[in-house]
């Protein structure tokens, strides 16, 4: 409790510090959600941004030098998991970030980690990635995905939502598309959904027919949990109509209905 207190103190005053107008443009500029979002909301971005730039371990792959445009592109983009949440959140299990220039070769898995990620193809397995999320380890991601996906509304893909998802599927101990939930009618409720629509998407994808999930989510349930949030923060419009339980149970659990800001197709 009193670590807990201290780190409560040393985030206010470290939210009461400036805000440096570089780092706004940088959310301006590569988290194309932020300039949709209301004021109050725009304010949580900016306070999880500043305090995952000061509390996480930022390291660059492939001699990558990483700049303050890479970290508060991550954490704005990662932010937008979390506004629907009646408290502040800042991943306080997520130690590091690992940030590559582009795609890159992942290391073998140890026996002892469960290691998710995005494929850049599925040809690629397991060598070629745009991202990771390591249980009880690092999330790792490829610079060039996230400034392509965070500058461009309609690719409907976001590495940086799918691997904070595996990271909130993981705390408690297992990565199986299954956050923790503290209310058994809803797990109850989720498992049901989530379950008919993975098989749904399995079964559309042998059927090659298109599908506004990625069909990478088709892979196991833990990569359908990661796709699916991806759609809901992305296309929240389209996956509402075309999945609308599926839709309903991430509103539930995610506390939020991004339609609330981000304009539907026709609109836009």
């Amino acid at each position: 409790m009193f670590f807990g207190w201290l780190r409560e103190r040393r985030r206010r005053r470290l939210l009461a510090e400036p805000w440096p107008s570089e780092w706004e443009s940088h959310l301006c500029d590569n988290v194309w959600q932020y300039s949709l979002l209301d004021t109050t909301r725009q304010q949580r971005v900016r306070d999880f941004v500043h305090v995952m730039l000061q509390e996480k371990d930022w390291a660059g792959g492939n001699r990558l030098i990483v700049t303050d445009e890479m970290r508060v592109s991550i954490a704005g983009q990662a932010a937008l998991l979390t506004l629907g949440f009646e408290k502040s959140y800042y991943f306080d299990r997520l130690q590091t970030i690992i940030v590559y220039p582009g795609v890159y070769q992942s290391r073998p898995a140890e026996s002892s980690e469960l290691l998710l990620g995005h494929l850049e193809s599925p040809q690629s397995f397991p060598d070629v990635r745009s991202g990771e999320s390591w249980q009880g380890g690092p999330i790792v991601l490829a610079w060039q995905a996230v400034l392509s996906e965070g500058r461009r509304p309609k690719c409907g893909r976001s590495v940086v939502i799918h691997e904070f998802a595996h990271h909130m599927d993981s705390l408690d101990g297992t990565t199986d598309g299954s956050p923790p939930m503290t209310d058994y009618k809803f797990e109850k409720q989720w498992f049901r959904v989530t379950s008919a629509e993975f098989t749904r998407l399995v079964q559309s994808s042998q059927r090659g027919e298109r599908t506004l999930l990625d069909r990478y989510g088709a892979t196991n349930h833990a990569e359908f949990f990661a796709v699916a949030s991806e759609c809901f923060f992305t296309r929240p419009h389209l996956m509402a109509v075309e999945h609308g339980e599926l839709f309903a149970a991430l509103e539930r659990l995610f506390g939020q209905d991004p339609r609330e800001w981000l304009p539907s197709p026709s609109n836009a």
